[in-house]
């Protein structure tokens, strides 16, 4: 009996231990092909909406125009911040004094830079009674 009781805690401490298995690595998200490139070179009047959604994706908001023609708005937004540090430390200078340029009279200094970059990309693409595209504009700006 304590011979069972001694193998059952044992058993407990070593399933206990055991390595579990990986978790699946997480699925894709679908890559977002609105840029002002893909418009350019891949957009064009006679499309069909299906050959839009493959270059695209999904368009932002779907509209009818005063001629009941579909409209799809594409919008994107992004921004960037960019930084650079500069130290300088331990330069020494003879306009401290003489003994102090000899036996260690140092400065410092430190300057920061920081930027932000804001870009959005406006595609407005009407299609005709055939669902092909009539019309496509688009507004790029950077600021």
């Amino acid at each position: 009996m304590k011979t069972l009781s001694h193998i059952i805690i044992l058993s407990v401490f070593l399933f206990a231990c055991a390595v579990q298995p990986p978790l699946p690595p997480p699925s894709p998200e679908p890559s977002n092909n609105l840029t002002l490139g893909t418009v350019q070179s891949k957009i064009h009047k006679g499309m069909s909406q299906a050959e839009v959604l493959e270059a695209l994706g999904s368009p932002n908001i779907v509209t009818k125009n005063s001629k009941a023609q579909e409209v799809w708005t594409y919008d994107k937004v992004g921004s960037s911040r960019s930084s650079a540090a500069t130290v300088n430390y331990g330069q020494r200078t003879l306009g401290q004094g003489f003994l102090a340029f000899l036996f260690g009279g140092t400065t410092s200094s430190a300057a920061a830079n920081a930027t932000n970059e804001t870009k959005s990309l406006t595609v407005i693409i009407t299609f005709n009674e055939d669902k092909n595209v009539s019309d496509f504009t688009y507004q790029s700006l950077k600021y």
